[in-house]
Order: structure tokens, then sequence, then C-alpha cells
């Protein structure tokens, strides 16, 4: 049957040793390179055109080359140095260990003391590179996801048809970035449930109506929706569309394995998680205004408090995975259908 039960009623959660055992830790990290991850903005390649990123635990750099956009490896192909540890910008990429140079492509163009060697240069001596998309400002990147990008993004796509894209801004005073210490996939978690809401989120849960808090799953992602209380702001749904006459506060996806878009009226707050090792993790937050009139109102209006709530749990949680007394517990079937989902695709 697997490690996690198909039917939630019968299912059990995911192993207290996938949270704290280094070799399942980087076990899992390698469903990042096959699934597409986002890697940045390319408002953050207007100053420079270089920017170290990761695929998991992979290094890479994100480049920009007049309108093309390039997620390449950050490894020197020569003897393993890491190329890129800072923003720059610069027309090629340059080896600090021997000077190899590379360009902005992924391409060698020059490497010192080799003119006796044979065969040289060949395809080998190239840094490897994942596809890249730009979907609305946000760049995606895979090496070899089993599906397109249309297809990982369609869900949103369909959902979302109503919100107008072309307005966003990005409000770099929105930009967090904290460190947690804690396994990503607890943060993963306990983004992909509201069950804690009334007991953890004081603020938010008098905004929105808990008792209208739905969770929907698609291939890849989970949609949570979180209706607002009677005066509280909301979209402006159209005639036509699924949830028109709906009072929506906030939608909260998440695209496996480790992004969240939560779309407010006043625009979209991302969340990425970064796994660091098996127990430490980074939450990169950027801001992308629609409506700057709205900042501070609604479901999305106080989420510094909501983000350090939920780094309390989560810090705590991954404490009591280490306890010898915990091993695994059960789910919710109308409140953690989500996290049921998102550990299935882990051990898919």
């Amino acid at each position: 049957m697997g490690v996690i039960h198909p039917d939630i009623t019968k299912a059990e959660t995911l192993p207290a040793r996938y949270y704290n055992d280094e070799k399942e830790y980087s076990a899992l990290l390698q469903k990042f390179p096959s699934s597409w991850n986002f890697i940045g903005l390319e408002s953050m390649l207007d100053d420079n055109n270089i920017m170290p990123v990761m695929i998991g635990d992979i290094p890479m750099i994100l480049t920009k080359s007049g309108s093309e956009y390039h997620c390449i490896s950050n490894v020197c192909t020569h003897r393993g140095m890491i190329l890129c540890d800072e923003s720059k910008s610069s027309s090629s990429i340059s080896c600090p260990y021997h000077g190899r140079t590379f360009s902005l492509s992924g391409k060698i163009k020059h490497m010192p003391e080799f003119n006796d060697v044979e065969n040289f240069p060949s395809t080998a001596d190239d840094l490897p590179s994942a596809k890249v998309i730009n979907w609305h400002g946000l760049l995606f990147a895979s090496f070899s996801s089993d599906d397109t990008f249309e297809q990982y993004i369609a869900a949103v796509e369909e959902r979302m048809n109503f919100f107008d894209f072309s307005k966003l801004v990005r409000l770099e005073e929105l930009d967090r970035l904290h460190d947690v210490s804690a396994n990503w996939m607890l943060y993963v978690d306990n983004y992909l449930e509201g069950f804690h809401i009334p007991y953890v989120h004081k603020a938010l849960n008098s905004v929105i109506d808990y008792s209208t808090y739905q969770t929907e799953l698609f291939d890849n992602a989970v949609l949570q929706i979180g209706e607002g209380q009677e005066d509280e702001i909301c979209f402006e749904i159209p005639v036509g569309h699924q949830d028109h006459g709906r009072n929506i506060a906030a939608y909260y996806w998440w695209m496996f394995p480790n992004l969240m878009l939560n779309f407010y009226p006043w625009g979209i707050s991302i969340n990425v998680v970064l796994p660091q090792d098996v127990s430490k993790s980074k939450i990169a937050y950027f801001g992308l205004v629609s409506d700057s009139s709205k900042i501070g109102t609604g479901a999305g209006g106080e989420l510094d408090t909501v983000e350090h709530e939920d780094q309390w749990i989560v810090e705590s949680c991954n404490k009591g995975m280490e306890s010898i007394l915990y091993e695994r517990g059960r789910y919710s079937p109308t409140m953690e259908k989500g996290v049921h989902h998102f550990h299935r695709l882990l051990m898919d």
C-alpha cells in the first residue's frame, strides 16, 4: 500500500524519520529537479543580471541576457568550484579559482593553460542547464518535469482567470527572509491546512469565516479558500466565474514542492520554502501589489504576525519529531486533505 494510504480515513501521517533523518532528507530533495521550481522574479534581475539560486540542494545561477533567461549550474566544470555567491552584473561568468569563463547561457568561452588538452572544449565543459519559463514575471525552472509548465500551472490559470496580473508591481518593503529551525516539510504541512487557524491565528480567524474554509486538490497543487466575514474586504468576482457570489478573502495556492501563491484583493504574497538542512529552512517572501490602497486589510493584512505564529508552531513540531515517543499520527478527513495529498506526492 505504500507509506501513505490513499484513503485518508485509513492513512497515517508521514513517519517522523522523514523529518529528522539525513538520508531521508536528501532522498526527498531529489523531487525538486524533476518538478517545476520557482527561482525568482524577473524584477530581481533589473539591477544585476546574475543571481545565485537553489533548486532543492542543487546550486544554480539565474542569468539574464537581453530578454532571455537562463538557469545554469553554479558549479565549475573544471574542479567543482562554486562560481557565484552573490548577485552581480557581468557579460560572462568567471570561475574565481582558475579563471574558466562561461557565457550567460553556460557555454564555455575560455580556459587558461588548456591549449594542449585534447578534445577540449567539449559539451561536457559547458554548464548544465534547466529550462526556464517566465509566467507573469515569476520565473520557474525544471530539469526534467513530466508535466509541461502549462500543465503545472493550469489549475491556477483557470481559477484565477479574473485576476489582472498585468497590474502587479513588486513592493520590496514586503520582502522578508526568515530562518526557521525546522524541516522544510513541516512548514509545508502547516501551510496546507486551515485546521490550526482558530487555535494559532486569532487575528486571522477574526477576518475569515472558518466554518466555510475549503480545500481542493489538484495533480500537483492544493487550493485553500478563505471566505471573509461579512464586512471584510474581499475579491470582486465576475458573473460567470464559479466563485461568483462568494465573499472570498483569500485564495491560498500551494504548488509542489515548495511554493505558496497567496492571492489577496491587494495582490499576491509569494512564500518559498528553501531547505537548508534536515532541521533548518529559510522562508522567502515577496509582495506583488495590484491595489496598494488595500494593503494591510483583510486576510492579507497581518502577514508578519501570521508568519511568526507559524514559525513557532513548526519549530515546536520539529522538536517533537525528534522524540522517541512519537512515530506518526492520523489525518482529519475534513481539514487535512492538503497535508495527505502532499505526503502522497512525496512518497510517489
